[in-house]
């Protein structure tokens, strides 16, 4: 199999049986200790192993098992009322999912739902961003924009895109501050195109993540967005799945620029990999303005469930106890500034970007020029394993923005880090650097 395709179905991805886990840290059967720089898929927030989690879910499935989603639990009456605390203002109905890629659907069709209750039946256009991924669903690869669609295009539903803000390639050939902000603007022109009563909403990662590296946003770039989405009536969604709770060192990434999106997508660190579960945090007065006029929005099978709401409120409650969203600021500023101090200067680093414990390299094979490696060279994947042979792993980014980005690898361990866990992952990934350039 080529190295720059995923095996189906991950069969012996990385030939690696995890036996037990603790901290930031992955035990494999035949006795090796790795570094977890990626959290996982970005998921473990809060490191892995605690007892306390277990007791929680010991006690929950001891006493109850199931309840259908009509019905309420005092697990999931305790979680919304934590997560009230933690979502933007004015953002207090929760809707939960199984996952991240169930968020975004809801997210999506709850979009359509509102336009239509609103009188705007027309609008069933969702606009997007180039280089994203949203999730795995066909409506969520339909508004994603990477290689994962490409065995089906030929069913998802061709909504528009527009170029993101990626600074070190701006689709539009500009730099930052004298580019007039045209990758906002976009925005209002694509809607325009399509005409606003065509367009039911708007959906961006805050931070762009696996698709591109973990590339940042300019500071007036969502402010300007979400002026946009209010001018014609477009509902903005940001997609916080891989951001959200605390992993920018804010408890959302948009909270780095004080903007309420009308639909907040959640999910990863919800529960920090102790459960899958997603949720979408939406306007509490859309949600009001569906149920006066009887819109319904069904249930998945296991929203609401018992032990999954048991396990967000505990790693929430953990997360605020120990102050680890602050933490991930503190120890990311650390982090971010270890790995330019190392590796910025290396060959075939490119750009070096990230906030909070999200953080990417991009991989080039020019820097002057920022010429990317060619796709069949697989060289994220390359870097990859070479780190893990090392016992470090990291998450990679590999392909998911096509000919127009470059090779990418994302540093997201758990928030439980330390100075000797940052000295590891950079060291490693330098020596990890100079193992694979000269291969290439």
């Amino acid at each position: 199999m080529p190295n720059n395709q995923e095996p189906l179905f991950f069969k012996s991805a990385f030939d690696l049986l995890i036996d037990r886990a603790e901290g930031a840290y992955l035990y494999t059967r035949d006795g090796r200790k790795i570094l977890d720089g990626g959290a996982g898929a970005v998921v473990v927030h809060i490191g892995q192993g605690r007892e306390e989690m277990a007791r929680v879910a010991a006690e929950v499935v001891g006493r109850i098992n199931y309840v259908v989603p009509l019905f309420d639990s005092a697990e999931r009456t305790r979680l919304v009322d934590r997560l009230k605390r933690w979502t933007p203002p004015g953002l207090t109905r929760f809707y939960f999912t199984s996952g991240g890629s169930e968020a975004i659907e809801a997210a999506l069709k709850f979009s359509l739902l509102y336009q239509k209750t609103k009188g705007r039946p027309r609008r069933t256009k969702i606009i997007s961003r180039r280089f994203s991924y949203h999730g795995n669903t066909l409506a969520a690869l339909s508004a994603g924009d990477n290689l994962r669609r490409k065995d089906y295009e030929s069913v998802l539903l061709d909504w528009p895109k527009i170029g993101p803000c990626y600074c070190y390639r701006c689709p539009w050939g500009k730099s930052y501050p004298q580019c007039d902000l045209d990758c906002a603007n976009a925005l209002e022109d694509e809607i325009r195109k399509q005409d606003p009563e065509t367009v039911a909403a708007f959906i961006a990662e805050p931070m762009m993540g696996s698709a591109a590296g973990a590339v940042p946003p300019v500071e007036e770039y969502w402010p300007r967005l979400a002026e946009i989405c209010r001018k014609y009536d477009v509902l903005l969604i940001a997609d916080e799945v891989m951001t959200g709770f605390g992993r920018t060192g804010r408890r959302f990434a948009v909270d780095h620029w004080n903007v309420k999106p009308d639909i907040l997508v959640g999910g990863k660190g919800l529960t920090g990999g102790y459960m899958p579960m997603g949720m979408i945090a939406v306007d509490a007065a859309m949600v009001d303005e569906c149920e006066a006029v009887g819109a319904d929005f069904m249930f998945y099978t296991y929203s609401n469930h018992p032990l999954a709401c048991a396990l967000a409120d505990k790693t929430l409650e953990i997360m605020e106890r120990e102050r680890l969203v602050e933490r991930a600021a503190e120890i990311g500023a650390r982090l971010g500034a270890r790995l330019r101090e190392e590796l910025s200067g290396h060959p075939m680093v490119g750009d070096i970007r990230g906030s909070g414990l999200f953080w990417g390299i991009e991989l080039v094979c020019d820097r002057a020029s920022k010429s990317p490696y060619s796709f069949d060279r697989g060289v994220t994947g390359r870097v990859v394993k070479a780190a893990l042979k090392r016992d470090l792993f990291v998450y990679p980014s590999r392909g998911m923005a096509g000919a127009a980005g470059g090779d990418a690898i994302m540093i997201t361990p758990p928030f439980i880090i330390g100075d000797e866990e940052i000295a590891f992952i950079t060291d490693t990934l330098r020596a990890t650097l100079d193992e694979v350039m000269p291969t290439l």
